[in-house]
């Protein structure tokens, strides 16, 4: 994106997700719900699990709403955007979840 002045790095699933931020620092991460291999919610338990992650803002892009997924397993969620969305409010959620 680069109106925002950040590296975009994209993957398919969520295994791949993964192997990414066990190879690279990251600031921020953006992920569906419903993905490949390890879904969305999956991938957000594990990335909790690494410390140098444990505070890392997560961003869900879903189709289902935040009401739809059980309480315990939206902890962690630093934001939830509901698809379909404008790229004028996905950039604002990604401008207001980075560190500053």
């Amino acid at each position: 994106m680069k109106e925002l002045d950040v590296k975009v790095v994209s993957v398919s699933d969520g295994t791949s997700a993964l192997q990414v931020l066990r190879e690279s620092p990251c600031d921020l991460l953006l992920t569906d719900l419903e993905m490949p291999e390890l879904d969305g919610l999956a991938l957000l338990a594990a990335v909790r699990e690494m410390p140098m992650y444990r505070f890392l803002p997560v961003l869900i892009l879903s189709t289902r709403r935040p009401a739809d997924v059980e309480p315990e397993r939206r902890v962690g969620v630093t934001g939830w955007i509901v698809k379909p969305t404008d790229p004028e409010n996905l950039r604002r959620w990604i401008r207001r979840s980075l560190p500053r």
